[in-house]
């Protein structure tokens, strides 16, 4: 959906520290305007709320719930809602008894029915789902801004547990955040454009904004998949998503972006 500009716009996190870094420098490089709230809980405990109401609650009036110290602020009016979680596949209950991939599967469709509710961005009540895989660190697991070798990036889902540690060993978690440029920050998101399309398509270049739309739509089938017949998660940020999908291809957004990867993949 190609969205307004210049608009308030809600962005509910899972956590109160790599994400609201990360997005205080896009709305300051993009000029966009956000409200950074976190949930400070994961997606299924997200969902075990969500289930207790029936699915029959405005997501700002559940969030004030876990949080009445944001009830004011959230009385504000907000043109698009966005919520990024991570998909974090091996989360458990204590004493677990299933096994990892029974595991990996409740919980992938757990996360399939909040992505297929979480889908209008512009409803105050609902808003839209961004998942993260396996975790917000991913657009970091990598060497450059745009790293080749991202496209085969993977993690075993027994080893998701050692995924930040595996992370801070590449060369792009040496630099801050706030030292991105919007040139590094297009790149990424080019970079995870291009992993998504690898994903969804196998291939490993820019698809175009139709196609676009659609793997973003498919791309956690995708995933379930690799899960599925391989026991690894492909990694991917599809949070950095958010920005192409408030710009769409207004002003030639996303064409842009497009001309911009023909010259990376040239170097």
């Amino acid at each position: 959906m190609v969205l307004s500009m210049n608009k308030k716009v809600l962005l509910i996190v899972e956590g109160n520290k790599t994400e609201p870094k990360i997005f205080n420098k896009i709305q300051e490089l993009f000029g966009l305007d956000f409200e950074i709230f976190c949930f400070g809980t994961n997606i299924y405990s997200l969902y075990k709320l969500m289930k207790k109401n029936d699915f029959n609650v405005n997501i700002k009036d559940l969030l004030a719930e876990v949080h009445p110290e944001y009830k004011n602020d959230l009385d504000n009016q907000f043109v698009y809602t966005y919520l990024i979680f991570d998909l974090d596949p091996h989360h458990s209950k204590k004493e677990e008894t299933r096994t990892i991939e029974e595991l990996v599967n409740d919980n992938i469709q757990i996360v399939e029915s909040m992505a297929n509710y979480f889908v209008d961005e512009t409803d105050p009540t609902v808003g839209k789902l961004y998942i993260n895989y396996p975790m917000i660190e991913s657009y970091k697991d990598c060497n450059d801004f745009f790293d080749k070798n991202y496209e085969t990036e993977v993690i075993a889902i027994d080893k998701i547990v050692d995924f930040k540690e595996i992370v801070g060993k590449k060369k792009l978690s040496n630099i801050r955040v706030d030292k991105y440029n919007k040139d590094n920050v297009e790149n990424l998101i080019i970079q995870n454009i291009f992993k998504m399309n690898s994903i969804c398509k196998l291939k490993w270049e820019m698809p175009d904004y139709n196609d676009y739309i659609d793997e973003t739509n498919n791309v956690l089938n995708a995933e379930k998949r690799i899960v599925l017949n391989t026991k690894q998660i492909s990694v991917l940020n599809t949070s950095l998503f958010l920005v192409v999908d408030y710009f769409g291809d207004k002003d030639g957004f996303y064409t842009n972006l497009s001309s911009k990867s023909l010259i990376i993949t040239k170097h």
